[in-house]
C-alpha cells in the first residue's frame, strides 16, 4: 500500500467509523469467514487520523524541493501509523524545546527565523486536531530549516542568477532528515550541523554575527553584513567533503580556484601546500564557478579552437588575409582532413564547420601544460606564454580559461599524488615525451572553480575582493528577495553568432576599406604587438585562451 493510498483509507476508515455499523444492517448479507482482515491501520488514534488528514490538506507542492518535503512527510508518518515526534501525552516532547531554539535563532546562521512559521508560545493543544496542526507545523519548519541551510533559498543558481553559477545547493534527502530528527539526542543541534562545516563559513558567520548585535534596526542588513551573507549563502553550495568526497571532508587533494582573489589553491589533508597567482575570464567572456573532478593532465598539448574565439575574432582575420594562421602555425581541418585555408572562400562559407587546431610546440597558446576537467563551460586551467599577465592586479584576461603561474609545479604535484612520479620524470616528458600526451588521472581529485568576494585570513581578518562579474550581487538581491532586479548576464553556452556581416566585411577589403594585418599589431597601422610586442602576446590579444 503507497503512503497516498494509506492516507486514502485512514482518512475513508475514519469516515466510516462515523457512520452507522455494517453489521447491523439488515439489508446488508453477512460478510463470509473468509473476508480478508481489515490492515491494522483502522486501529489507529484520533490524533493519527488528524495528523494523515492534515499532511493531505497541505498545499500543492509548487517546486520539486517542496514536493520531495510533502513525499518524505507521508512516508516518514506512514513508517511509524502517524505517531507523533514532537509531542508526548498532552503536550510537548522533551526534544521539542532545542528544535525550536534551533529555528528561532536561525538568524545568526545567515537565515531568518521570519521563514518559519512554528506553534505560538502556549498554543492549545487540547483537541487531536489541534495536537495535529502543531506537529505538523514542527515537522514543515524543520524541514524548510534544514532545505535552506544547504543553500535552498536559490534552488537552481545557473537559471535563477547566472548561465555561469553551475554550483548547487547541497541537498539531504528530507526523508533522512526526519530520520535524523527523530534520532538525534539533541534535534535542534542536529538541524544547526546542517549548515556548512567549512570553516571560512564558520569564520564569516562570526563576523556576521559581530555586525549584526551591531545594528539598531531589526531586520535591517548593513552593506557589510549583506557581503558576509552573500559569500555564507554561496558556501552553502559546495561540499563539506572538498577532496575524495567519501564522507572524510580532510583526506584527498583538490585544487581550490577563487576567481575574484585571482588566485589558486591547491588543498592536501586539509593544508593549503601550494599558492599561485591565475588569470581568469575577461568580464565579457567570464570563468564559469562550477567543480567537476580532473580527469587529464595533458603534456605537450594540442590547442582545439573554441566556436567562441574561431567564429568573432578568427574569421574576421581570415577575411582580411591576416598571417595570424602561418605565424602561429595553426591547422584548419574539416570531417577530420586538413585542409587549406588559403582556398576557403572564407566570405560564404561557414566557419563553424571547421575545426581549427594549434599542434603542441614553443607558440602554443596553451603552453607546455593543461588540466582537463571536463564539463559544458569548455573551461581548463593551462599554461601561457604571455607571463606578463600575472603581473597585473586585476586578471580578468583570457577568454574564459584558467591561465596558470608556474604550471609545471602543479603538474609535478599532481602527478606525484596521482603516478608517484617525480619532477625528473615529467621534465623528461616535458622536453621529449608524446605531443598531446593525455595523462589519465585515477584518483579523485576535484577542481573547484569558486566565487568568493570575503574571506577571513588566518589572523581573522576580513579579506575582501572586488565584485568582478556581479556575482555576490545577484545572490544578495536573491536573498533580499528581488529577484526582478537580477541582471542575468550573457549566457555564455548559448551557440555562437557572428557578431558582423562576412560578406559586408569582405566587400570593404576588396575596396581597400578595413584590410589589415594584425601581426602589425593595430591593424595594420605599424604598432607594437601587444603589450609585451611578441607573437604569444598578439595571439592573446586576438584569441585570448
Amino acid at each position: 500500500m503507497t503512503n497516498h493510498m494509506l492516507v486514502r483509507f485512514v482518512l475513508a476508515a475514519a469516515t466510516l467509523a462515523a457512520g452507522p455499523a455494517l453489521a447491523d444492517d439488515p439489508a446488508r448479507p453477512a460478510a463470509p469467514s473468509s473476508a480478508i482482515a481489515a490492515p491494522a491501520v483502522l486501529a489507529l488514534s484520533p490524533f493519527a487520523i488528524k495528523l494523515a488528514a492534515a499532511i493531505s490538506a497541505l498545499p500543492e507542492p509548487v517546486s520539486e524541493p517542496e514536493r520531495k518535503d510533502r513525499a518524505a512527510l507521508d512516508t516518514f508518518y506512514g513508517a511509524r501509523n502517524y505517531d507523533p515526534l514532537w509531542l508526548s501525552g498532552d503536550g510537548w516532547a522533551p526534544k521539542t524545546k532545542t528544535l525550536t531554539a534551533a529555528i528561532r535563532g536561525a538568524d545568526v546562521y545567515g537565515l531568518s527565523a521570519a521563514d518559519f512559521t512554528l506553534p505560538a508560545d502556549g498554543v492549545a493543544l487540547g483537541s487531536p486536531e489541534q495536537q495535529a496542526a502543531a506537529e505538523l507545523q514542527l515537522s514543515v519548519a524543520a524541514l524548510t530549516y534544514a532545505r535552506q541551510a544547504r543553500g535552498g533559498r536559490i534552488a537552481d543558481p545557473i537559471t535563477m542568477l547566472s548561465p555561469n553559477l553551475d554550483h548547487r545547493p547541497q541537498w539531504i534527502e528530507p526523508k533522512s532528515v526526519l530520520e535524523g530528527l527523530a534520532a538525534a539526542p539533541d534535534a535542534g543541534a542536529y538541524l544547526v550541523d546542517l549548515n556548512p562545516r567549512h570553516e571560512q563559513f564558520e569564520a564569516l558567520r562570526q563576523l556576521y554575527v559581530e555586525e549584526i548585535a551591531k545594528s539598531s534596526r531589526p531586520g535591517k542588513l548593513s552593506k557589510l553584513a549583506e557581503h558576509l551573507r552573500a559569500n555564507m549563502e554561496m558556501w552553502r553550495w559546495l561540499p563539506d567533503d572538498m577532496g575524495t568526497q567519501t564522507g572524510e571532508p580532510n583526506k584527498g587533494m583538490y585544487v581550490f580556484n577563487n576567481i575574484p582573489e585571482f588566485m589558486q589553491y591547491v588543498y592536501k589533508d586539509g593544508e593549503i601546500v601550494r599558492a599561485e597567482k591565475i588569470v581568469v575570464g575577461m568580464l565579457d567572456k567570464q570563468s564559469a564557478v562550477f567543480s567537476r573532478p580532473l580527469k587529464y593532465v595533458v603534456l605537450r598539448p594540442l590547442w582545439r579552437v573554441p566556436d567562441s574565439i574561431k567564429v568573432n575574432e578568427l574569421w574576421p582575420g581570415l577575411i582580411k588575409h591576416t598571417r595570424v594562421m602561418s605565424a602561429f602555425g595553426i591547422e584548419v581541418q574539416k570531417d577530420g582532413e586538413t585542409v587549406d585555408w588559403h582556398g576557403v572562400d572564407w566570405a560564404n562559407a561557414d566557419i563553424k564547420q571547421y575545426d581549427f587546431v594549434q599542434p603542441p610546440g614553443p607558440r602554443s597558446v596553451l603552453g607546455h601544460v593543461k588540466f582537463s576537467f571536463p564539463s559544458q563551460h569548455t573551461i581548463y586551467m593551462h599554461d601561457t606564454p604571455d607571463k606578463y599577465m600575472f603581473k597585473a592586479a586585476v586578471r580578468t584576461l583570457s577568454h574564459g580559461c584558467l591561465r596558470v603561474r608556474n604550471p609545471m609545479g602543479l603538474a609535478e604535484m599532481i602527478l606525484l599524488e596521482d603516478k608517484g612520479w617525480d619532477a625528473d620524470k615529467i621534465a623528461e616528458l616535458d622536453r621529449s615525451g608524446p605531443l598531446n600526451n593525455e595523462v589519465a588521472i585515477d584518483k579523485r581529485i576535484p577542481i573547484h572553480v569558486a566565487y568568493f568576494t570575503a574571506w577571513v585570513d588566518g589572523t581573522g581578518a576580513l579579506r575582501s575582493f572586488p565584485d568582478i562579474y556581479g556575482h555576490e550581487k545577484r545572490v544578495a538581491q536573491a536573498l533580499r528577495g528581488e529577484w526582478d532586479k537580477i541582471d542575468h548576464g550573457k549566457d555564455d553556452q548559448a551557440p555562437v553568432e557572428a557578431n558582423f556581416d562576412p560578406r559586408a566585411l569582405a566587400a570593404r577589403v576588396q575596396s581597400g576599406d578595413g584590410a589589415g594585418d594584425p601581426l602589425a599589431g593595430d591593424g595594420g597601422r605599424g604598432g607594437k604587438a601587444g603589450k609585451g610586442g611578441g607573437l604569444g602576446d598578439l595571439l592573446s590579444a586576438l584569441f585570448g585562451g
